[in-house]
């Protein structure tokens, strides 16, 4: 009778650590916080969503995308540089990472990467939120780089022909 009951007690033990385990993985908001929050924050709220496995596609393309502009921010530019890479290996028309991209390169000051960058993005389709950004920001870095003349046509820009 004694096993009987320590039996049920093990069981009934295993059952709540278990239950207790799925709530911490369930109410996990840490995607929501990558987005949510700034700085060192979103950093460690976007690490934490990258690790837990639990995104994938143009979900996890995007997490790497945010903590990207977040390490950008702060000046950490290699490290910006390998999540906006992540992000374009997820998702290849994300154009908002290309264009983030090329301002880390900026930042390392390598004119020709970013450059190279920039025209990437102009030949994207604006598909997500970031497009119109992405697009008047390379077109804008592109001019200020000396790549646009300033008679360069939208339509020639839109078509990721520079001259």
């Amino acid at each position: 009778m004694k096993r009987v009951a320590l039996s049920a007690a093990a069981l009934v033990t295993a059952g709540a650590v278990s239950v207790a385990v799925f709530a911490l993985v369930r109410f996990d908001d840490s995607g929501a916080r990558c987005f949510s929050q700034d700085g060192d924050l979103a950093i460690a709220a976007c690490t934490q969503a990258i690790q837990s496995g639990r995104f994938s596609g143009m979900e996890l393309a995007s997490i790497y995308d945010n903590r990207a502009i977040e390490l950008r921010q702060q000046g950490e530019f290699d490290r910006a540089i390998d999540d906006y890479s992540a992000a374009i290996r997820i998702d290849a028309e994300l154009t908002g990472a290309y264009t983030g991209r090329g301002l880390a390169w900026e930042g390392k000051a390598d004119a020709d990467k970013a450059k190279a960058d920039y025209r990437k993005a102009l030949t994207l389709a604006q598909k997500y939120e970031d497009g119109q950004w992405a697009h008047e920001t390379a077109r804008g870095r592109l001019q200020a780089l000396g790549e646009l003349g300033a008679s360069t046509s939208s339509r020639t820009m839109a078509a990721g022909v520079v001259d």
